[in-house]
């Protein structure tokens, strides 16, 4: 069953220090610092997976450090795959620093000093893996603090099944967990860090590529044109003479992801808000407009009935 702690749940004034205990409880002894002290906000589920488990974290601005004292109080043997969901990270360790943003994913060692540094609001999925599970399958030292790509191949098989876990029943999540560690570690075996490579793309790429990234706050034809390799006037130019715009195709598809959620029973106990963070909406008002204008209902009414026409 997942766990959930929460800063929500204690006055402003001593939000952070809690926030100190939690991340501590759940993950292993860290040391955070924040600037924020008069209210800070942040909010961990933890999902178990056998001898794995997947987290996901949302909260505010910090620096995250595992120092030699953390490590010699919670000592723990394994690697920790951090996705970047929203917003934008650091991650340092053995003098390399990666630079994560939406969609991006890269690993830590738990046995070893590290930091995340997080310049704004952040959300991350957090997969813990035993060493020996990587360190059987990858041939010398794990290369951590390295991004990976998951734009295709096995990085982006890898962020599919960790998006899915909190999905599964428990059972079905800790066999799937397995198969995500041993991805992950063929991702690690091979070449890491590189760069897209600039080359023809077509409008169902550009369409595949928004689809995986819905719930990615900075998704925009700059981000796409990134990941494809291509330019932004590309990316505008393979919507030229459509029906629908690059934005108009990401409200579209978020609405589309937003219903399918109403609908399904499986998420019933999340609410409207959380639905429309996971479908990519910043803006629950906006949300609310959005799916009005396209569906002649609101949400609620479309979670009631269990049914919703075709947009407009």
């Amino acid at each position: 069953m997942a766990e959930t702690w929460s800063t929500r749940t204690t006055a402003p004034p001593r939000q952070f220090d809690y926030w100190r205990e939690l991340i501590c409880a759940a993950f292993l002894a860290l040391t955070p610092e924040s600037d924020l002290r008069d209210g800070f906000a942040g909010t961990v589920t933890q999902w178990p997976a056998g001898r794995l488990s997947l987290a996901r974290i949302e909260s505010q601005r910090q620096l995250v450090r595992r120092t030699e004292r953390d490590i010699a109080r919670t000592p723990r043997h394994g690697f920790y795959a951090n996705l970047q969901l929203a917003g934008s990270s650091e991650m340092r360790q053995h003098g390399r620093v990666a630079v994560l943003r939406p969609g991006d994913l890269a690993v830590v060692d738990t046995t070893e000093p590290f930091a995340f540094e997080f310049a704004t609001d952040f959300r991350q999925l957090s997969f813990f893996v035993p060493a020996s599970l990587l360190t059987a399958q990858v041939a010398g030292r794990v290369p951590t603090a390295t991004r990976i790509d998951t734009t295709g191949g096995v990085g982006a098989a890898i962020r599919h099944a960790l998006r899915a876990l909190p999905t599964l029943a428990p059972e079905t999540a800790a066999r799937l967990a397995v198969h995500a560690g041993g991805l992950l570690a063929v991702a690690l075996d091979g070449p890491v860090d590189a760069a897209p490579v600039r080359s023809r793309r077509t409008y169902a790429q550009v369409v595949v590529d928004i689809e995986e990234h819905l719930a990615d706050d900075d998704l925009c034809p700059t981000t796409t044109a990134w990941r494809l390799g291509i330019s932004v006037r590309g990316v505008h130019g393979l919507f030229a003479g459509r029906e629908l715009s690059y934005a108009a195709t990401v409200r579209r598809l978020r609405l589309e992801q937003a219903v399918r959620d109403l609908r399904d029973p499986a998420r019933r106990h999340l609410r409207i808000i959380d639905i429309a963070a996971d479908a990519g909406f910043a803006d629950v008002a906006g949300f609310h407009r959005a799916f009005r204008r396209a569906y002649g209902r609101t949400p609620s009414q479309v979670r009631a009935s269990g049914i919703a026409t075709d947009p407009e």
